[in-house]
């Protein structure tokens, strides 16, 4: 882990490498923290130990998110008071917890915290949500499925390694794989997936880890998982998609996500629109109106009054 050596520093580095918090910190003058950050394929990852703070997802924040959003938080030392409206769930170290963040939220941390991250975007059906929503679950002790998963974290945020596309996407299933089963063995009730909830989930993944190669078609996306395209579809019927469907709607998330973000003033729309897809800026504005019930232009225009 990398120490970082001012409070404003270590702000800085956590909402433009990591996720748009708030930090307050309690004691300024003392303050110190140390953290490591690794994405992979649009898994955020973090370790982090630090003195006595609070962090908040604001509704400002939420608001410019692009589409929902989930974290896990392991708790290995210090102790952790997490808040989402009128939910407060208290964190002891050895115990993990699954949350919605993107819903206004605090999380108090005790001096000398030490705690790993995981953070990702989901769909609106995910099951993920679900579970993340306010009353669903509590903490969880950091046993077998779940400690596999950290593990798998801390070894890709420890090793400095190039990977492949299809590489991360490998690590990314994994790892929803076994935090799927820390839940499922913590939920009563819930009925494992079945192949089709898994081919689903396993196709998304792909389709996410890909959203600028515009080659890949509904029959090349099927041949890649070892499916019939009939059973592709099939899977996608579940969530009431189909695989060119989801691909847009992450597609134009993705374009959205971009333009709110803090470059967005400057990204030249014509280009964005060839990046993921679209056969021209008209078609992009098109598609991006019928999503959203605005243009890129008006979107952009919005952002730069609020900015003034």
């Amino acid at each position: 882990m990398h120490p970082t050596d001012s409070v404003n520093g270590w702000r800085e580095s956590i909402q433009q490498d990591f996720f748009p918090l708030d930090l307050q910190v309690i004691r300024p003058d003392r303050f110190q923290v140390e953290s490591a950050t690794k994405v992979r394929a649009g898994s955020h990852m973090a370790q982090i130990r630090a003195s006595e703070h609070v962090a908040r997802m604001t509704d400002a924040a939420c608001q410019r998110l692009a589409q929902p959003c989930i974290k896990v938080l392991w708790l290995h030392q210090g102790q952790a008071a997490y808040r989402q409206g009128n939910r407060k769930v208290a964190l002891e170290p050895g115990q993990w917890l699954l949350y919605e963040a993107s819903r206004p939220y605090s999380l108090e941390m005790s001096d000398c915290a030490h705690f790993t991250v995981l953070f990702s975007h989901v769909s609106p059906n995910d099951a993920w949500l679900q579970r993340g929503l306010p009353g669903k679950l509590g903490p969880q002790p950091i046993e077998e499925a779940a400690r596999l998963a950290l593990d798998m974290i801390s070894s890709a945020l420890n090793q400095d390694l190039h990977l492949q596309a299809r590489t991360q996407m490998a690590f990314n299933l994994g790892l929803r794989a076994l935090l799927d089963a820390a839940l499922q063995d913590e939920t009563p009730g819930v009925a494992r997936q079945g192949g089709r909830r898994h081919l689903l989930e396993e196709a998304k993944a792909c389709l996410l880890a890909h959203l600028t190669d515009t080659r890949l078609s509904s029959d090349q996306l099927a041949e890649r998982l070892g499916v019939s395209r009939r059973a592709l579809y099939k899977a996608f019927q579940a969530d009431k998609e189909t695989p060119q469907s989801f691909q847009l709607t992450q597609r134009l998330l993705r374009c959205r996500e971009m333009l709110l973000g803090e470059h967005g003033a400057h990204l030249n729309l014509t280009h964005l629109a060839y990046e993921y897809g679209f056969a021209d800026a008209a078609h992009f504005s098109r598609a991006y109106k019928r999503q959203f019930g605005e243009s890129p232009s008006q979107a952009r225009r919005q952002l730069r009054a609020t900015q003034a």
